[in-house]
């Protein structure tokens, strides 16, 4: 085994099937921006449609050059086929292994930083970037407005703000598959894909698996960006077809695999990647999510969540974050203010207000996702009753614990411009990563020992019937995607 710290070459593999464009801009980044004295990159075509074509513009590219080869196939051996294929029969050096995908863009630095992290630890086994498009390594994973697709400058953006303040790596469940660098003893070990995923989709994750499973672990750069377009090599329903059954797969044959996407996503994370849309806003909007006790009778959070919508006007937008059960019926008296669930792990706001003073623990565990910065008023709400000496105790703790863990606090009694100036001056305060930090390990471990957070043993057979109606009929994702996520 190679000493930690010792930067090997790489071999970096390039399945070629079909999307010229896309290919050339690949290829073109590629001699922008690998170190050929020490890296090689090889070309494998998988007979597509446009093989000849492609073929004559990739020799055009690179046919004189040393640092790549070119190899086509005899016949079509889809992705999983090509990927092993050159893998065992045309690499013929011991280097670690790079697999990337032909509709990406590399950026500079990016193999020597992953190279490096890969060599960080005997234990890092498999590595991959951060990226637009890379489920959970995209950056921003969750964003500020869910209406605007996450667009490479946007990436750009936000991880050039946030990445150096990020570690330098995160042990992942998995590494993404569209730049995914293999250390060799790991192939050696273990092999590469399985065919049982053929043509494609869930490969990449079965080797990170079986690779956990001897030992080595996968790992995000947080320092590298690769820009990624996204699955171009299957049309129609034959893509999500083949993503379901595959899933089913997984977690069948893993039954852990969903827990440690959950506890990676909901805990393991760096709170500072978890917010970063919030930590390196786009625009000059306060984006606020308004939450609070709810019960039939109690009007409180809405009326906050109106007046800061009429004080902000066009210079913020307000959410009311609700418990799912409350959903259908918040949303018809909330007079056009969006409401979402407070289950919904997709969007993250400037400010979290929450319109009490005394948030019960799994309201601090709901405000813990919404926003790097918190507003919780100082003291229990006026009027509030406690009807015994154990709920005025917890009582206490919860605001006391809230209190020590806010961004910035307001009276009880405030007028509601007054919130709102709070609001607007909790936004423009740089977050405190060593506060944040703080906050979230705080709360999620008082959650997890109060036995408010759980984590399945397996994949519900909700999620499980959804996948395998899904990988027969496409189709009924949309209809299925509340299962698929419970």
């Amino acid at each position: 085994m190679n000493a930690p710290g010792a930067r090997r070459p790489v071999t970096i593999v390039v399945p070629v099937y079909d999307d010229m464009a896309g290919l050339e801009a690949c290829v073109s980044s590629l001699l922008e921006h690998v170190d050929f004295s020490i890296d090689r990159v090889i070309l494998s075509n998988d007979v597509g449609p446009q093989a000849d074509d492609i073929e004559a513009r990739l020799l055009e590219l690179v046919g004189h050059h040393a640092g790549f080869t070119y190899h086509r196939n005899a016949s079509n051996l889809g992705f999983v086929g090509n990927c092993n294929h050159v893998v065992f029969d045309v690499d013929t050096t011991d280097n670690d292994v790079l697999l990337l995908n032909s509709d990406t863009i590399v950026t500079a630095g990016f193999l020597d930083e992953m190279a490096s992290v890969l060599a960080l630890s005997g234990s890092h086994g498999i590595v991959t970037t951060r990226s637009n498009n890379a489920t959970i390594a995209s950056m921003p994973l969750a964003q500020r407005n869910t209406n605007v697709a996450r667009s490479p400058e946007r990436t750009l953006a936000v991880w050039t703000a946030v990445s150096p303040l990020l570690p330098r790596f995160t042990v992942a469940p998995v590494a993404m598959g569209f730049c995914y660098l293999v250390r060799r003893e790991v192939i050696d070990a273990v092999g590469f894909f399985d065919e049982a995923f053929a043509p494609g989709y869930g490969e990449e994750n079965d080797l990170c698996l079986r690779a956990a499973e001897a030992g080595w672990s996968s790992i995000i750069a947080n320092h590298a960006l690769v820009y990624h377009v996204g699955s171009t090599s299957f049309s129609g329903d034959r893509g999500p077809r083949l993503r379901f059954a595959h899933e089913k797969v997984l977690v069948e044959r893993y039954p852990h695999y969903v827990a440690a996407l959950q506890i990676f996503l909901q805990h393991d994370r760096d709170p500072l990647d978890a917010f970063a849309d919030a930590v390196a806003p786009g625009d000059d909007l306060v984006r606020v999510a308004v939450t609070g006790p709810w019960s039939e009778t109690q009007s409180d959070t809405l009326d906050l969540a109106l007046a800061l919508r009429e004080h902000l006007s066009d210079a913020g937008v307000v959410t009311l974050v609700v418990p799912r059960r409350r959903l259908s019926a918040i949303r018809r008296s909330a007079e056009g203010l969006p409401v979402v669930p407070d289950t919904d792990r997709r969007r993250v706001w400037d400010v979290a207000v929450h319109a009490d003073g005394s948030p019960d623990l799994s309201q601090l565990l709901t405000m813990n996702y919404l926003s790097p910065r918190w507003l919780v008023a100082s003291a229990p709400a006026r009027g509030a009753r406690l009807t015994s000496r154990t709920r005025q105790q917890r009582s206490r703790v919860l605001a006391g614990l809230a209190t020590s863990l806010t961004t910035a606090s307001y009276p009880a009694d405030a007028s509601s411009a007054d919130v709102a100036d709070a609001v607007r001056a909790a936004a423009a305060r740089p977050v405190d990563a060593t506060a944040l930090r703080l906050r979230w390990s705080t709360v999620l471990q008082t959650a997890v020992a109060a036995g408010l957070v759980t984590y399945p043993r397996r994949a519900s057979w909700r999620s499980r019937v959804s996948l395998a109606l899904a990988a027969r009929s496409p189709r009924t994702v949309d209809r299925l995607r509340a299962g698929l996520h419970r």
